[in-house]
């Protein structure tokens, strides 16, 4: 069960600034916004990929019960918070995933 989602991502990017803005109203859990560029970042999440910490993918990770993370990064981390779509949100989700496709392909 996910009890939390933390998003890692760079906020000089546009649509990851989006996401960022737009997700946790979207979800059923509580979720904490970090900056790819943030310092401590690597000391607090030693698991976060490597990509993610140099800025060059964004990513979600889901907290479960127990604590324990997993990283989903790219456009594959909505796979991962798809549990915890607050149900009258689904379209608005679908839709910000759709603009991040959009995105990608630019």
């Amino acid at each position: 069960m996910i009890t939390a989602v933390v998003v890692v991502a760079d906020v000089s990017c546009p649509s990851c600034s989006q996401i960022a803005r737009e997700l946790p109203d979207l979800l059923r859990v509580p979720v904490t916004v970090r900056s790819c560029r943030d310092p401590r970042l690597p000391a607090q999440h030693p698991t976060l990929p490597v990509t993610v910490l140099a800025c060059r993918k964004p990513a979600l990770g889901t907290v479960r019960g127990d604590g324990s993370l997993r990283w989903w990064t790219g456009l594959a981390g909505a796979v991962g918070v798809l549990p915890v779509v607050r149900p009258r949100a689904l379209r608005e989700a679908v839709g910000l995933l759709w603009t991040a496709l959009r995105a990608r392909r630019r």
